[in-house]
Formats: structure tokens, sequence, C-alpha cells
């Protein structure tokens, strides 16, 4: 589990470009921060560091806030005839791209738009994320993974992601989730220089290091997060802390957590 979430954070850094059948054209890349990070490259760890964490052929994956679908491509030919993936986002010309030009009439595969409110990302959004209820049944997927999502979403919203996240997972469904998380480290870093960014702007429930764009990078305090894992019957098994509160990288924090299964009621 250390080498996969080594791996995992890996994802968030920049590297030497890759090849492959499907790749987004480099001007949208900035739709999902990291207009230098190479699409099939990140794509590809994506889907080993899913598989690495349990990720079966015939598994329902959700992505939440799929973007350009850099975890999407790689996994339409591991995922078999059974297996589904559905991803959704806020932003209308990321979900356009994906739907043109990955597994295009393949029926496993599904992207969303979600006509959701983002000061960022989607401003004319017509709901609030603090409403939004994703399309999706109850326990309707064995994998949830969420990528420099929770770091974009303030208190309210990401309460109510996190809610619909326990909702929609299987008992026994794992979440791989990536954020800042604000322990004694970060804090002890701060206004140093050299950590990637000084949450120093109190919202309600959170922090901004941007109070002109809060939504542009949001943490959260470590102890809360973990609270509302458990009061969501998620059991964490993994906390793995990114170098990001020591060095000027975007080197998220992963929590790996799994649905506690639901005990059986017998009755005589």
């Amino acid at each position: 589990m250390r080498a996969f979430l080594s791996k995992l954070r890996r994802v968030f850094s920049p590297a030497s470009p890759a090849t492959d059948a499907v790749a987004a054209p480099q001007e949208l890349w900035h739709l999902v921060g990291a207009a230098d990070a190479d699409y099939v490259r990140v794509g590809q760890q994506f889907k080993q560091l899913f598989i690495d964490a349990g990720l079966q052929p015939h598994h329902a994956i959700l992505d939440v806030g799929c973007g350009i679908g850099r975890a999407a491509a790689p996994l339409v030919d591991y995922l078999d005839e059974t297996g589904r993936y559905a991803g959704f986002d806020v932003m209308a010309q990321a979900i356009d791209w994906c739907r043109t030009n990955i597994a295009v009439g393949d029926p496993r595969f599904a992207f969303t738009h979600a006509d959701m409110h983002s000061d960022r990302y989607n401003p004319d959004g017509s709901q609030p994320a603090s409403r939004f209820v994703f399309p999706y049944p109850d326990a309707s997927f064995d994998f949830v993974w969420l990528g420099s999502v929770f770091t974009h979403l303030l208190a309210a919203d990401q309460a109510q992601f996190a809610r619909e996240i326990a909702r929609v997972l299987k008992p026994n469904g794992t979440s791989v989730i990536s954020w800042y998380l604000i322990d004694d480290e970060a804090r002890a870093n701060t206004g140093n220089g050299q950590i990637a960014f000084d949450f120093v702007h109190a919202l309600d429930g959170c922090w901004t290091a941007n109070p002109d764009m809060p939504e542009d990078t949001i943490a959260y305090d470590l102890p809360s997060i973990l609270a509302q894992y458990e009061a969501l019957g998620l059991d964490v098994l993994n906390v793995a802390l990114g170098v990001w509160r020591r060095q000027p990288m975007q080197d998220q924090d992963i929590i790996v957590a799994r649905k506690r299964a639901r005990k059986l009621s017998l009755s005589f």
C-alpha cells in the first residue's frame, strides 16, 4: 500500500510525454489544471494505481470530476464486458470532448455534464454543489475516484459530495481521494517560503490559499476529515501525506477508504 500511495501522489507532477491511441490535445490540458502533466502518462498511472487499489475488470467505477478523461481512456481495454465506467464534470467542454473521443458508442462508458455552479470552473451553473445529488442509484459503484476535486470544493459542497460518495459506494467498495490536509507539519511550515501553499485564510470549515478566488486551492484540517470518514461509515485504510507541506510541489495528500459492509439482521 505504501508503494501504491507513493506512485499515486506522483500523478500530480509533470513528466515526460508518452504516446497512446487516445490523447487529448494539449490545448485542453489546462482544463484539469495541469498544462504540463502529460495526458497519457497520467492516465496510465491512474490505471495501474486503480488496479493496485483493488479495481477489477468487472467493477463499476465512478470518476468524480472526470475532466478530459485521463482516467477513463486507459480503462477502455481494462474493463471487461460487465465492467462499467461513469464520469461527470462541471466543465461542458471537457465532457463534450470525452463523449466524442473516448469509447464512442461503448455502453460501458458514460460521461455526464453536471449543471452545477463553480466560481472557477462553471460560473453559470444552475445549482450549488452543496445540493448536488450524484445521478446514480444507491450502492451502484465498487470504486470511486476523486483526483484534485476536494482541493477546489468549499466545506458545504465537500460535505455533500462526501455523503454522495458514501451513498453510491457498494458495501466494501473503495474510495481513493486526493486532498490538501492541514496537519502539524503543514502549520509549522506555513509562511517559511518553502511550502507549496500557505493556507492562512480561514473559511467556514476549510482554508484557502487565495482569498480572491477561494476555490482555486482549498485545504481541510486532517482530524475533521478523518472524523467525517468515520461518521459516513468509511474505514480509512491509509493516509499518505504529500510533500506539498514541505516543498513547492503540488503533491497532494491521498486517503484510501473502504465502505463498511452492512451488518446482517437475523430474526427468528
